[in-house]
């Protein structure tokens, strides 16, 4: 996955001219379980939420298809930091970059499920 597929933007930021541009606000019930401690929330398979998960699952699937997504958050004016690791997300408050880490490891599931069921699970990838 190419680290710039997915990024957070900022209230005054622009989107990338090439990107397809996606507002955190506009998904019901996300900021909700964004909003909960880090060992909640980055379970994805632990959500009561179907819809909220197929709304992560189909951005992920849109990046492994080689789109560009900018998630808008309304939490901070500018955003210009990627956050991608686990250590430094567990304290993050903006729900644009909690949205990017969760859509970069589902991407992250289903390249590696890919891998698995290509190997005939004869070794793990």
């Amino acid at each position: 996955m190419n680290q710039n597929s997915v990024k957070t933007i900022g209230i005054n930021d622009e989107p990338r001219k090439d990107s397809y541009l996606v507002h955190v606000n506009q998904v019901d019930g996300l900021k909700g379980i964004l909003n909960r401690d880090f060992n909640n929330w980055s379970n994805f398979d632990s959500w009561e939420s179907i819809s909220v998960q197929q709304w992560i699952f189909s951005r992920a699937l849109e990046v492994l298809r080689g789109v560009k997504i900018d998630i808008k958050c309304d939490c901070c004016e500018h955003n210009y930091l990627i956050v991608n690791d686990s250590k430094s997300i567990k304290k993050e408050k903006c729900f644009g970059k909690k949205s990017v880490y969760m859509i970069e490891k589902v991407v992250d599931e289903i390249v590696l499920a890919k891998a698995r069921r290509e190997s005939d699970g004869t070794y793990s990838a």
